[in-house]
């Protein structure tokens, strides 16, 4: 799947699972968390739609509500595209359960 900016170039070394997930993203100096919807992501990184705004190279922090038992966690990403609708982020050093949780929601399931 190609998703990105205009004249984006694939570069990614990990598949993208397309998802729909509520997540929070804050932006140091920011008002506060604002919304968004996870599009896709991938162990390596996320599509956010969001109003959230951060430039290139921004260090935001994402908050997920995993299912359990993982549940809410706080991941910290750098932007690495921005768009009108939302923002491309790469994750930053994932702990255990944060990789567990990743990994668990993107396996394929089980009939």
């Amino acid at each position: 799947m190609k998703s990105g900016p205009p004249n984006f170039q694939e570069k990614r070394k990990a598949p993208r699972q397309i998802l729909d997930l509520q997540v929070t993203v804050t932006v140091p100096g920011a008002a506060g968390p604002v919304p968004g919807l996870c599009r896709d992501m991938s162990i390596g990184g996320v599509f956010v739609v969001t109003e959230a705004k951060a430039p290139f190279g921004g260090k935001v922090k994402l908050q997920v509500s995993f299912p359990a038992p993982a549940g809410t966690v706080v991941i910290d990403a750098v932007v690495r595209w921005t768009a009108p609708d939302g923002l491309g982020l790469q994750f930053g050093l994932l702990g255990a359960m944060e990789t567990h949780a990743i990994i668990q929601l993107l396996s394929p399931r089980k009939p």
